[in-house]
């Protein structure tokens, strides 16, 4: 390889280089925009904002100051890019200032092409606005195809114009054709990135909306989950008082009654604060007695699913630091589920006993059980074995042993029923 030849290849490489810097210069303004302004400050992608015309006038004088020669005496640039995209996105309000930027940058340093170029870009900023309204009504595919449309015949007159003023052949040294790739694919970058940009935004804004959504039918159905338990025992002590004529048990079942709307109450409180939550109150509590009240709450729904209830060692006070509602909640939903497990009726078995500084509680039925699949998803939100179940009681459960620094662990087999044990650290009296 003689040296003529070495040189000719260093100055198409060069060329080639200023070109890929051309490009670069195009990009800058939206990824500058996107970053500091839409993604930081979490605004609308406003496209006739002053930040992004004064990006695009510097991306267009950044092309200006690189220009690229690959036809000898010929020198090219794609400030047009900018210039086309500020007039399609911003109309007159961008077209004029960066007309005005390339004339003052003419003006301060020179350039060759001045008299080639000023029709071009004379065109361009009265023109390309009148379109901007069109443009902005189309979808992507059709944006794209048109704004490279324009970027082409703004670069056909560029070479008419060269042919007529200097004499350059159209066909000079494969010059139309470096001209034309550049400047279409520039253009299809530049606009795919921006309507890409205003799309994502645009999808963002619908995901916090599901989201907000999402939100709300998880509080909804949490509190329809757990009203409609006190709810249920309510009916359940009211309807055996029709049944019952002794008057201390009356007075009995209407003071359960009372309870479980007092609970009710407090639960749909409790939901009120989740806009202001709170830090939990915590005290000494006997969980023998709120474990005793919950079962002998749920003794009439148990018969009425013909299950019988047997108790062991719940006589025995053992004292946590804990809620005394949250924990009477988190029973309700494990005895009541035990309950339902057994639609033909069967045996609940609640046992409580103390072990190195813990008390167990072990919550067994023989119903249906669960598979290793159901078991994987028993924290999951909304996901339920029941047909008319809400997905949710077992969440809470986890959600208040997690939060009295409890554990809870389950063993279940389809089929053959469920073993529940929840452990709570044992504090003294």
């Amino acid at each position: 390889m003689n040296v003529c030849e070495k040189g000719v290849i260093f100055a198409l490489s060069y060329e080639l280089e200023r070109l890929l810097i051309n490009g670069l210069f195009i990009l800058l303004p939206i990824f500058i925009f996107q970053m500091f302004w839409v993604d930081r400050n979490r605004v609308k992608p406003d496209l006739k904002m002053p930040a992004f015309l004064g990006l695009l006038i510097l991306s267009a004088i950044l092309c200006m100051s690189f220009p690229v020669e690959f036809s000898k005496g010929f020198l090219f640039d794609l400030r047009h890019i900018p210039f086309i995209i500020g007039g399609l996105y911003g109309g007159y309000l961008f077209s004029i200032p960066i007309y005005l930027a390339i004339l003052g940058y003419w003006f301060f340093f020179g350039g060759d092409g001045i008299f080639v170029n000023v029709p071009v870009i004379t065109l361009i900023a009265v023109c390309v606005p009148l379109i901007s309204k069109k443009y902005l009504a189309q979808n992507m595919k059709k944006k794209i195809i048109l704004s490279i449309t324009i970027a082409l015949i703004s670069s056909l007159l560029i070479i008419l114009l060269a042919n007529m003023l200097w004499k350059i052949p159209v066909n000079h040294e494969n010059f139309p054709f470096y001209y034309f790739i550049a400047q279409g694919l520039s253009m299809w970058i530049g606009v795919y990135l921006i309507e890409t940009m205003v799309r994502n935004y645009q999808m963002r804004k619908e995901l916090v909306k599901v989201e907000k959504m999402s939100i709300i039918n998880q509080i909804s159905a949490s509190i329809s989950h757990e009203v409609k338990n006190p709810i249920t025992i309510t009916r359940g002590f009211v309807e055996a008082l029709g049944d019952e004529e002794s008057p201390e048990k009356r007075r009995e079942y209407i003071g359960y009654a009372l309870e479980e709307l007092q609970r009710a109450e407090d639960i749909i409180q409790g939901f009120l604060k989740l806009t202001r939550p709170e830090e939990p109150c915590l005290k000494n509590i006997n969980i023998s007695k709120e474990l005793a009240y919950t079962v002998h709450l749920l003794k009439p729904y148990a018969k009425s699913f013909s299950v019988k209830i047997e108790t062991d060692g719940i006589e025995n006070d053992c004292f946590i630091l804990g809620d005394s509602q949250k924990i009477r909640q988190c029973f309700i939903n494990l005895i009541k589920n035990a309950i339902e497990a057994m639609e033909n009726g069967g045996k609940l078995i609640i046992r409580l006993k103390t072990s190195s500084g813990k008390v167990l509680i072990d919550i067994i039925d023989n119903g249906v059980g669960m598979t290793s699949y159901e078991l994987e998803n028993l924290q999951t939100p909304y996901f339920t074995t029941k047909e008319k179940g809400t997905g949710l009681g077992m969440v809470i459960v986890f959600n208040i042993i997690k939060t009295l620094k409890g554990d809870i662990k389950v063993k279940s087999e389809k089929g053959k029923g469920t073993h529940f044990t929840i452990s709570f650290p044992l504090v003294s009296r």
